[in-house]
């Protein structure tokens, strides 16, 4: 799910993305589009928003991963990561092919979505492919479901 560093007094806060998010008194939002499955978040506002120290010009901004947003005097980061959760597969355009085993990911059965390349990997009793190493067998994202989120703008 994709969220928000927000900076505070106490340090950063992490605030979920759920649906449309005003910013404040600068008139700024960030909305939700879909994108096939996909999310795609858009920051809205005027030019006294920045993004990345460049002012809201257009007015209008697609977000990417760890982009720096200021808005109403606050300073936040946008983040895209998400955490490795197992979940029933899901139907997809073309049958997933688990990278550990190299067999088929049928529709329902749990199965893992790599965080950071997107890759579906079977997790089951009988096919526990996402917990079998350390980390992804194609990235070096680590498979320990309680890993936590590997970045925040404290690592700047």
């Amino acid at each position: 799910m994709a969220h928000l560093w927000v900076a505070e007094s106490a340090g950063w806060v992490r605030a979920p993305l759920v649906g449309d998010v005003p910013l404040g008194s600068d008139a700024a939002e960030i909305v939700c589009g879909e994108r096939g499955a996909d999310l795609t978040w858009v920051l809205l506002g005027p030019p006294a928003v920045r993004v990345n120290g460049v002012p809201l010009a257009a007015g209008v901004r697609v977000l990417r991963d760890r982009d720096e947003v200021r808005a109403a005097g606050r300073r936040m980061f946008f983040s895209a990561e998400t955490l490795a959760t197992i979940e029933p597969m899901p139907a997809l355009e073309r049958p997933a092919i688990c990278p550990r085993c190299r067999t088929a990911i049928e529709v329902g059965t749990l199965a893992v979505r790599c965080p950071k390349c997107h890759v579906w990997h079977h997790q089951s009793d009988e096919l526990p492919c996402w917990l079998y190493g350390a980390s992804c067998s194609v990235c070096d994202q680590p498979t320990a479901l309680d890993a936590g989120y590997r970045w925040s703008p404290e690592d700047l």
